[in-house]
């Protein structure tokens, strides 16, 4: 593997080198249960992701503080050997998971801001297409088409800058980086069978069990892909849709159903609610986190300054002896008178 072949997002990649297995992640699709496979097989410490301070709004998703990972590089921390040694053809088992666009725009939208997870209601409070708290079915349809009509409308939007909704071509770079396969998550079945074959051909003996994180509460009914959202889909995935060999911009699975219970509207409300009250907590803890950090560095300075004052009083205090001293060895050696 070279490195101009890279994926382009080096904390979107996960090197087992025991294993010989590469993990490349994409927002969206199956990465939080792929995240806490791997750190599992690399016995990563599951109480230093807990213990984040970051404003994610459940345990799970503290796996995406790359930061906290100790144990697995990146494949952009490796030398250029290192790179050369990694492929499919030296026995490498080089892998990334994608997912029909219109599901992953769909659960991304949904996550992220009918959700309001605290980070992103930070930085698109004044988005014109910020979906209301729903209390219908057709809140939901209409702020979701609305979104998803703006982007294809205005791509200079910084949304679509970010991973959750970058196309999936983009982030995995399938025409340079020597993959020995992309796997869609409806094969995911496949996929934890060839990575076992890999583990154990490495004298790993044990059982892949991936832990689900359903970020998305409410599923994607079939009423809500209308005409000029599919439109509007196939016209920001396009790429995405050919690449990976997607038919068409309907996703494959859809709720036939045209009403969400209200039950579940109601969820969403609490859960997001929810979600609020945790960003003001981190937030209020990442600001006492930062005093203390401010509070300590200004006690080692004044620890510093009374240091060097009692070296000074010390020095102080000795001059006199000093002159004593001095004087009684010049009386001595001018002899008398």
């Amino acid at each position: 593997m070279l490195r101009e072949h890279l994926p382009p997002h080096k904390t979107a990649t996960f090197v087992l080198p025991r294993y010989k297995v590469v993990y490349v992640s994409v927002p969206k699709a199956a990465c939080t249960s792929f995240k806490w496979l791997i750190a599992d097989l690399q016995e990563e410490d599951r109480e230093r992701f807990y213990r984040s301070i970051s404003r994610e709004v459940g345990r799970a998703m503290t796996i995406h503080r790359r930061q906290r990972w100790r144990k697995t590089p990146m494949l952009h921390q490796l030398s250029d050997a290192e790179l050369a040694e990694i492929s499919p053809e030296t026995g490498w088992f080089i892998f990334a998971v994608v997912r029909h666009p219109a599901a992953r725009l769909w659960a991304a939208w949904q996550s992220k801001f009918l959700l309001r997870d605290p980070r992103w209601m930070q930085e698109f409070a004044d988005a014109p297409w910020l979906p209301r708290l729903p209390t219908s079915t057709g809140d939901v349809a209409d702020d979701f088409a609305r979104f998803v009509e703006s982007l294809a409308q205005d791509r200079a939007q910084s949304v679509l800058r970010d991973r959750h909704f970058m196309s999936q071509r983009r982030l995995v770079t399938p025409h340079s980086t020597p993959y020995t396969r992309i796997y869609d998550t409806r094969e995911i079945p496949a996929l934890l069978e060839d990575l076992a074959t890999q583990l154990r051909s490495h004298d790993w003996d044990g059982g892949l069990e991936l832990r689900h994180s359903n970020e998305s509460p409410l599923a994607p009914l079939r009423s809500m892909f209308t005409p000029a959202v599919t439109d509007a889909i196939a016209d920001l995935y396009g790429d995405d849709l050919e690449t990976f060999g997607y038919r068409d911009a309907l996703p494959a699975a859809v709720d036939p159903s045209t009403e969400y219970p209200r039950a579940l509207l109601l969820a969403i409300g609490l859960l997001a609610e929810r979600g609020e009250r945790l960003g003001d907590l981190a937030l209020r803890t990442q600001a006492l986190t930062e005093t203390t950090r401010e509070l300590r560095e200004r006690n080692g300075a004044l620890r510093d300054q009374n240091r060097a004052l009692r070296a000074k009083q010390r020095s102080l205090r000795a001059r006199p002896a000093l002159r004593s001293i001095v004087h009684r060895a010049y009386r001595k050696l001018s002899g008398p008178g």
